[in-house]
């Protein structure tokens, strides 16, 4: 997938006003175009065949098929999509579990629109885009320790990035801060992503917040 271009959205979501909504919110914009929109998650594998699209905006609650379980159908794709998790209510352990499935950043349906263009463009470009407030109320309600020998195997590098990553710093924004280069920093951001056991890295942030590496 290139994302030089135009970055093609697919919509999921049983509200058509929603449908309508988010895709109005990137008619504006020149690098995305939604390129289509189902109602129910039990669609979404034949749409992403069909259509090909590079991010998915997907409704958490739907009627048929939710969209942890549409997630968890993506991911077992050879290539899937990048998935960003939408919900209309407070952040429940729904939104928690769409993350562990995969999905690689989340929004509040009445996010302002630019948050809408920035988190689609960060997710396409292989990061991810999240608020440091959500973050602590994913966590706030259940305290827990990322078990001590998986912080212990980090390297103190490895630790530096995971601090800058949990503040939502982008790869290149970590090897400015740190002076490193790039590929190191994707280096390190893998080994910890595989010390920690997380999959993405949104997961890798809701684990320093639970470990209380960052605050």
């Amino acid at each position: 997938m290139t994302f030089a271009a135009e970055i093609a959205v697919l919509v999921v979501d049983d509200d058509p006003m929603v449908r309508r909504g988010v895709t109005d919110i990137f008619g504006a914009t020149a690098d995305i175009r939604v390129v289509a929109g189902v109602d129910d998650g039990d669609q979404v594998l034949d749409a992403v065949a069909t259509y090909r699209p590079d991010v998915v905006l997907m409704d958490l609650k739907m009627k048929r098929l939710g969209g942890l379980e549409a997630t968890e159908a993506l991911m077992a794709l050879p290539q899937p999509p990048k998935v960003i998790a939408m919900t209309s209510m407070d952040l429940d352990d729904v939104v928690t579990a769409s993350i562990a499935a995969g999905a690689h950043s989340f929004l509040r349906k009445d996010e302002a629109p630019e948050t809408f263009h920035q988190a689609v463009r960060v997710v396409a470009a292989g990061n991810t885009l999240f608020s440091l407030e959500s973050l602590r109320e994913i966590v706030g309600r259940e305290r827990r320790t990322v078990p001590a020998p998986a912080l212990r195997s980090l390297t103190a590098r490895e630790r530096e990035v995971l601090v800058e990553l949990a503040s939502g710093a982008t790869n290149g924004e970590i090897a400015g801060r740190l002076y490193l280069g790039q590929t190191t920093v994707k280096s390190h951001v893998s080994s910890i992503s595989t010390k920690l056991g997380t999959r993405n890295r949104v997961q890798i942030a809701i684990e320093a917040f639970r470990a209380g590496v960052v605050v």
